[in-house]
């Protein structure tokens, strides 16, 4: 038997008696010795028979290599392994769930065919085509639908497929087949998109904002006596803008503090209640905000006048504007009128004169400012604003 197995064998009886004394030897509660720390005295042994090899392979003939002998002294220290940071998130939306902002934005380009106004004998077949922008970060699918909103259905079915796969920045032509109704009147037929998810998104928004329904706006039966150009029907044909964004949208949706314009079918007045339509322009928040809408050519003839009421909507007391209507004629812009107005129970009724202008090609403009500061109250109407031949 080798001196170095009689060593061990010494060593491994000293550890047994070491354990079986401190086994039967109960501390008594004065005592302050410190409590046997088994894992050092393993660390101690472990250290002398690591020791006592060496010795042997300096003085023997080399052996193979030895697996060395480790004991963990503090096991509980063994550091945790760590959770992975870079696991994927699923990012899969519900399907009642709104997308992240500026997933699905789509922007109002042009009326294809069939623009607003367009008058239409009783039951007449036409198709109504828009250009719509993808605006957003996702890609509108195939499998997305055109969806019937709002007004009067003016198609056989109330939802038909996008025609074709739509990446950010595409243009798409939305075609419906509609037929006018059998009665005389104004129709708005409003549509929005549906994702494949649920959502549903119209034109123009931002933010978190859905915007708002894109639609046709036809006439059916004879035009109306007198009128020879509506300026609510043909909102979207003039050029809106603010100080602060520059060009808007048209139509826009109503929030956001830059400015925007609406037509509302049934306007609530500052003095009733109405089913004619008016264009409500929001100002832009500032001390020099403003709002106005350049209109296309319009040609004068005599006789003619521009008739209109001017006021504050319903339910904004602290509401405070100044309307303007002029006209520009070889890059000059003359004033016609300017009122200033309140919510005061009282709608000023304008009836202007244009047979100054007769013979002449003119760019009539609306221009609505803010006229106090409270902004957020800055919510005025162009009621029924036309040119009329009484």
């Amino acid at each position: 038997m080798s001196k170095t197995v009689t060593r061990i064998r010494i060593l491994g009886l000293l550890l047994a008696a070491g354990l079986l004394l401190a086994a039967c030897r109960a501390p008594s509660p004065e005592s302050h010795a410190p409590t046997l720390d088994l894992n050092a005295l393993y660390t101690q042994v472990a250290g002398t028979l690591v020791a006592q090899g060496q010795q042997a392979a300096a003085t023997n003939t080399p052996a193979a290599t030895q697996t060395p002998f480790v004991v963990t002294a503090t096991p509980t220290e063994t550091p945790l392994q760590p959770v992975a940071t870079n696991t994927p998130v699923p990012t899969t939306v519900a399907a009642t769930s709104v997308p992240v902002v500026g997933c699905y934005q789509a922007y109002f380009v042009t009326d294809v065919t069939v623009p607003d106004n367009t008058q239409m004998s009783k039951g007449q077949s036409f198709t109504k085509t828009w250009r719509i922008r993808n605006n957003g970060t996702c890609t509108w699918s195939s499998d997305f639908d055109i969806v019937y909103t709002s007004g009067t259905n003016l198609a056989s079915s109330s939802s038909i497929d996008i025609p074709k796969e739509v990446k950010p920045g595409e243009t798409v032509d939305i075609s419906i087949a509609m037929t006018a109704p059998n009665s005389d009147g104004t129709y708005r037929s409003s549509w929005v998109i549906k994702a494949t998810n649920g959502y549903t998104f119209g034109v123009n928004g931002h933010a978190n904002s859905a915007g708002v329904p894109f639609f046709a706006l036809i006439r059916v039966g004879t035009a109306s006596s007198g009128v020879r150009y509506d300026f609510a029907a043909s909102y979207c044909s003039a050029s809106w803008s603010s100080n602060e964004a520059g060009s808007l949208p048209c139509p826009g949706a109503n929030s956001g503090t830059q400015g925007f314009v609406m037509v509302l079918q049934n306007p609530q007045l500052e003095t009733r209640d109405e089913d004619e339509p008016a264009i409500w322009p929001r100002p832009n928040h500032a001390s020099n905000g403003f709002i106005r809408g350049v209109y296309p050519d319009f040609s004068v003839q005599s006789g003619d006048r521009f008739r209109t009421q001017v006021g504050c909507l319903k339910n904004n007391p602290n509401c405070r504007l100044l309307f303007t209507f002029s006209y520009i004629l070889n890059g000059t812009e003359t004033v016609l009128g300017t009122w200033d107005e309140k919510l005061e129970g009282l709608a000023k009724d304008i009836n202007i004169d244009l047979s100054s202008l007769a013979g002449k090609t003119v760019r009539f403009v609306l221009t609505v400012k803010p006229n106090n500061t409270d902004y957020a109250q800055a919510n005025g109407f162009w009621f029924v604003p036309r040119i009329i031949k009484p």
